[in-house]
């Protein structure tokens, strides 16, 4: 009677032991699926981030010149004008090109590390036409008059440019596609070691 009692005790000890086991085995192995698919989706947040991060505006001006031409000791008596009036438009961009960023996914200990992020970058694309010209056959334009003048419009439109908006608009559309992957991280669980100037501003709002 006490042999069939120890017999049931040791198929009770087993069946316990061995459902502990099938237990931990099953459960590690969705905890494994878990991580794997986590993974996959953060991953292809950080793949969607991979792009041209673009704040564009549009500038329009008329740039006008004018030069005399006389004879010596005669410009109070005659003068031949020329005029040429230009017209500019131009192009400008602020970027943040994220496929430059230097970020790691460790998938094991669940951490997004962003170690860098390209600085911003202002380009302009301008675009001359000749709106109007007035010129003498005695007093006309040269080839190199026309390409001075065509650069100092250029130049004249680009200090109308307000970089600091352009940037303030890029630096709030990088902030948004950061934040989506800060708030991904939050909603899985996973940490995120930022290294870049833009931490304390994410945490601030994501945390």
């Amino acid at each position: 009677m006490i042999r069939k009692n120890l017999k049931y005790v040791i198929l009770g000890l087993f069946a316990f032991f061995f459902g502990v086991m099938l237990t931990y085995i099953i459960t590690d192995k969705f905890k494994k699926e878990d991580s794997n698919e986590q993974s996959y989706v953060i991953a292809y947040q950080i793949d969607k981030m991979n792009k041209m991060i673009v704040a564009e505006q549009m500038y329009s001006d008329m740039y006008n010149h004018t030069s005399k031409k006389s004879l010596p000791g005669l410009g109070s008596i005659y003068s031949s004008d020329k005029k040429v009036t230009l017209l500019v438009k131009a192009k400008a961009q602020a970027t943040y090109d994220l496929k430059q960023m230097d970020i790691e996914l460790d998938s094991v200990n669940k951490k997004i590390i962003i170690k860098s992020i390209p600085p911003v970058e202002i380009k302009v694309y301008p675009d001359v036409s000749f709106y109007d010209m007035d010129q003498s056959v005695f007093n006309r334009f040269s080839k190199d008059d026309l390409n001075g003048i065509k650069k100092r419009a250029v130049a004249h439109v680009e200090k109308t440019i307000d970089k600091t908006q352009l940037k303030q608009e890029a630096h709030k559309q990088l902030i948004q596609n950061l934040g989506d992957l800060y708030f991904l991280a939050k909603t899985y669980g996973w940490q995120i070691e930022d290294k870049t100037e833009y931490a304390p501003e994410l945490k601030r709002i994501y945390y």
